[in-house]
């Protein structure tokens, strides 16, 4: 891939390389750091040992995103863009694409950053939202991680579900409502722990007289007993009873 002139004013950079697409390839202008190398060479060492014992992981998605975050930053394998001088065409400098895997520290904050700024803009002014984070008993992160495929989508309404019911119990009227939620399978310690973190209105809309009905205190006591059944319920509605007891 080449930067070159067209109607001798502009540079026209092309792709060299077509593993990610031109709408996705951003330069990676950050110079490498220590901890991000590191973090690339627990991968590079460690990933096929890894899948071999968490069968799980051992799809071409997971294969992909490690893939692109390996070679990113790398030019010769995530393809470039060359930069020359628009009035005498020498010199060359050369800027390596980004990978944009979600496995990548550097990419990933750029997209949390995006995001972050992305939901912003949406919340509403006046509204106070409340980090509220739902998890998972250890007795059932087995059963859980076997059907994975079943259970998470069930996991992720559960929570907005036991939400409202928390709020309308509390009020004592149906409220919806409103949370941005995010799934995450494995905590800090990088074990499998499934569990939600919610961003969460501070009560909700009453459809009836059309008015938000704002909760100045959440009982988490109840919260919690809320959670448990919601649940469980969810297990026993989505899974037969033999893969519970797994």
């Amino acid at each position: 891939m080449r930067g070159g002139r067209r109607d001798g004013s502009v540079v026209q950079p092309l792709h060299r390389n077509n593993l990610i697409t031109p709408t996705r390839c951003d330069p990676m202008m950050a110079a490498s750091s220590r901890d991000w190398n590191v973090f690339k060479q627990i991968f590079a060492d460690h990933w096929e040992p890894f899948q071999q014992a968490h069968p799980l992981y051992q799809t071409a998605y997971y294969d992909s995103l490690v893939a692109k975050m390996l070679a990113c930053g790398n030019p010769e394998k995530i393809g470039y863009i060359e930069y020359r001088c628009l009035h005498c065409g020498q010199g060359k400098h050369l800027v390596a694409m980004s990978c944009k895997s979600s496995l990548c520290l550097r990419c990933a904050k750029v997209s949390v950053d995006n995001w972050v700024s992305q939901v912003s803009r949406v919340l509403h002014e006046g509204v106070i939202s409340r980090h509220i984070i739902l998890t998972v008993p250890a007795m059932f992160r087995t059963t859980f991680y076997h059907n994975a495929e079943v259970v998470l989508n069930a996991f992720m309404r559960c929570g907005a579900q036991c939400l409202d019911d928390f709020y309308s119990t509390v009020r004592g009227k149906a409220l919806r409502g409103g949370s941005i939620t995010v799934l995450h399978t494995h905590g800090r310690n990088g074990q499998y722990h499934p569990h939600l973190h919610l961003l969460a209105t501070s009560g909700g809309y009453d459809d009836q007289e059309e008015r938000w009905e704002h909760l100045e205190y959440l009982p988490y006591a109840l919260l919690r007993r809320k959670w448990q059944w919601h649940l469980l319920t969810m297990l026993r509605r989505t899974l037969e009873t033999g893969a519970i007891n797994r």
